[in-house]
């Protein structure tokens, strides 16, 4: 990317269609789009074997165009592609569109690939693709879009950049069908140049965006993709994203757990909330999140909801989905409860999700007021109110006064009430162009459905708190002085990661010794650097009550070993004390040759790969961003105590967690991760009870 970053990009005034040809799709694609443009370039054609173009003149090389081009829409056949790019070049052409496919590194003219990235580069010169649909710039007027797009599409503040130039299709019509505005949408596809990252850059920077979306399908430059996301998030900017690929390659890791647990994908969305992008499951409930967090740039303060609807069957679907999305549906104060009773029919009951019944037909005004007594009694109490009995009129009923007056009173409610007051309605919809400017006029979204809306919502919180804690998870940097693998004890040491006492021993007689030294119980483990699984193979005695226990348990230890694993190396055996039961955790630090250092906390013990219950951010060492992790453990019930068990004291877990992460920098690139399983939690104790490194 040249140091002018995208600027003038998407507004260029004089425009060449290279190969552009009568029998072209794509060329008639373009042409409708420009036609729908409101400040459409100057196009000029450029085909070799046609002097005409849908009836205008066309010349054979864009050398021969008059005048300064700014932007070449290339079209062309992938084995012509460099060539066309160079002829550009030379005639001055610093911007390019190439909509050619066939240029994967993969494919037979991987090779041109390479070619146009260096040429671009060279020239600083700026390439969009290959293999891209072009972009709409709705907000400047512009649009060279090589597919069909909604012509009744609003301009709105809801930036999209896909990697996939068939699906923006489909986005900008979920956006059109949902009232959605649309300032830019950018298609990548290959990236020999422009990258998603680069596109991010840019909409942090864009007036007209207030919301970005992304379609992921992999990052090629995380460390500009993170500095982007910064300054999106500096600017105010709400980042939602959709990332595709779950891969499996990810799961090859030699750890014991943490490789079992967290792939490739589940790794990259780790990555991407931890710059605070909020991540989505979805074509459709992402451009659903962006329409409400265009409404609410700063997402929703929290996940409590009042509920207000005109169904008990909508009641308890959306009460059904809160529970599976973690979002809160608090009981009505009394307060709310006494007001209600004044003004609901008698069949309805003053609970939260409010049910309204079908009395609402009878009296139109009981929504109005029943949101008007949650808002006036319990805003406090609530971080967004769900107005779920919207409902829309036919194209030929939207001129009915009393239809302009329910939706400028819809609008009224909406921006007078002290709390987010989010619309939506049972099903999805689509609406109409004219339906969809009342809507906007009076300055409303409304969420398409409850499977779908609800999910937005959650989005829409979750983005919140991305953002929060990301503004203090910056990755700390790797340590300079990496420690071999026999000064791991040292390094545990130096960091402070907290252990039981605990001695290493070539003997059983030397066990023994260190039991009676440590105290009884103790509990004796194989020290060996090719058994991961201990246990498997009978490297583990818990529970060893005295001296003659311990010296059977080494000698056993030692027959089952070799039966077991002949090939493996006994280094020793480790005398720990044993502990009482606890709650257990795993964490863990893996180097992801992406991202760098990535913490994993989760469920310990044997319940690891049962529960499957993990957290993964990108390592950081603040205290709050940990606190939060291991809050949003299911495992996390049990820290308060349970069944008479003590309260596990958090910050001393949040303690160990730190002096873990700061053994991995400490440990350096050289340990691919750093795995403590189980993390031992009792009462005030917290201590690393089994630690294993992995040496790349």
């Amino acid at each position: 990317m040249t140091d002018q970053g995208l600027k003038g990009f998407f507004t260029p005034d004089n425009v060449a269609l290279i190969g552009a040809s009568e029998s072209s799709g794509w060329t008639a694609m373009l042409l409708e789009g420009l036609a729908a443009s409101a400040a459409p370039p100057q196009v000029h054609f450029v085909n070799p074997r046609s002097s005409t173009v849908h009836g205008r003149a066309a010349f054979a090389t864009v050398a021969e165009i008059p005048g300064v081009v700014d932007l070449a829409f290339v079209l062309v056949g992938p084995d012509r592609v460099l060539g066309v790019v160079r002829d550009c070049l030379d005639a001055g052409i610093r911007d390019f569109v190439v909509l050619s496919s066939g240029l994967g590194e993969s494919s037979a003219y991987g090779t041109a690939t390479q070619e146009l990235a260096e040429l671009c580069a060279m020239h600083e010169a700026r390439l969009l693709g290959p293999n891209v649909s072009g972009f709409v710039d709705l907000a400047r007027g512009t649009a060279l879009f090589g597919l069909a797009w909604p012509p009744h599409l609003l301009r709105g503040s809801v930036g999209l950049a896909m990697q996939s130039g068939g699906l923006a299709t489909h986005a900008l019509s979920l956006c059109a069908q949902w009232g959605i505005g649309v300032s830019r949408l950018v298609t990548t596809g290959n990236e020999v140049g422009i990258t998603v990252s680069d596109v991010l850059d840019d909409f942090a920077d864009d007036p007209d965006t207030s919301v970005v979306v992304l379609f992921l399908e992999s990052i090629r430059d995380p460390e500009r993709f993170r500095q982007a996301a910064v300054r999106a998030r500096e600017a105010g900017k709400a980042v939602v994203a959709l990332h595709v690929g779950s891969s499996e390659l990810g799961r090859t890791s030699a750890l014991a757990h943490t490789g079992a647990l967290v792939g490739d994908h589940a790794t990259a969305i780790a990555a991407l909330e931890g710059t605070g992008v909020a991540c989505v499951k979805s074509l459709e409930e992402l451009i659903a999140a962006a329409g409400l967090l265009a409404r609410h740039p700063e997402g929703l303060p929290g996940s409590r909801l009042a509920v207000v609807a005109a169904s008990g069957g909508a009641c308890e679907l959306i009460a059904d989905s809160a529970q599976r999305l973690g979002l809160a549906l608090p009981p009505l104060p009394d307060s709310v409860q006494g007001y209600l009773g004044t003004v609901l029919p008698a069949e309805s009951t003053a609970r939260n999700p409010l049910d309204v019944t079908g009395f609402v037909v009878k009296e139109p005004e009981l929504t109005f007021q029943a949101v008007a007594g949650i808002a006036a009694h319990a805003a406090g109490d609530y971080d967004a109110l769900v107005f779920q009995s919207v409902l829309f009129p036919a194209e030929d009923a939207v001129d009915d006064p009393a239809v302009r007056e329910r939706f400028r009173r819809l609008g009224e409610l909406v921006r007078s009430t002290p709390l987010p007051v989010l619309l939506q309605t049972a099903g999805t919809f689509s609406l109409s162009p004219r339906v969809a400017e009342l809507v906007a006029g009076n300055g409303l979204f409304v969420l398409p459905g409850i499977a779908v809306g609800m999910r937005a919502i959650a989005a829409a919180a979750h983005s919140a708190r991305l953002r929060a804690g990301a503004r203090n998870a910056e990755t700390p940097a790797a340590g300079v002085l990496p420690a071999g693998a026999g000064d791991v004890a040292a390094a545990m040491r130096d960091c402070g990661v907290p252990t039981p006492p605990a001695r290493v021993v070539a003997t059983a007689e030397e066990a023994a010794a260190a039991a009676a030294e440590i105290g009884f119980p103790v509990a004796v483990k194989l020290v060996s650097p090719d058994v991961a699984h201990k246990s498997d193979v009978g490297g583990v005695a818990l529970g060893l009550r005295d001296a003659a226990a311990v010296r059977g348990a080494v000698a056993g230890m030692q027959a089952a070993v070799r039966r077991a694993r002949p090939d493996a190396r006994i280094e020793g055996y480790q005398v720990v004390a044993m502990r009482p039961a606890g709650i257990e955790l795993l964490v863990s630090v893996t180097q992801d040759a992406t991202w760098g250092p990535m913490l994993t906390v989760g469920s310990g013990g044997v319940l690891t790969e049962v529960l499957e219950d993990v957290v993964v951010r990108p390592l950081s060492l603040d205290p709050a961003v940990i606190s939060q992790m291991l809050g949003q453990l299911r495992i996390a019930r049990l820290f308060p105590g349970y069944r008479g068990a003590p309260a596990a004291d958090l910050d001393a877990a949040v303690a160990a967690v730190q002096a873990i992460g700061r053994l991995a920098l400490r440990l350096g690139p050289a340990a691919r991760a750093v795995e403590v399983n189980p993390l031992w939690l009792r009462g005030k104790q917290a201590e690393a009870l089994d630690l294993l490194v992995d040496w790349a």
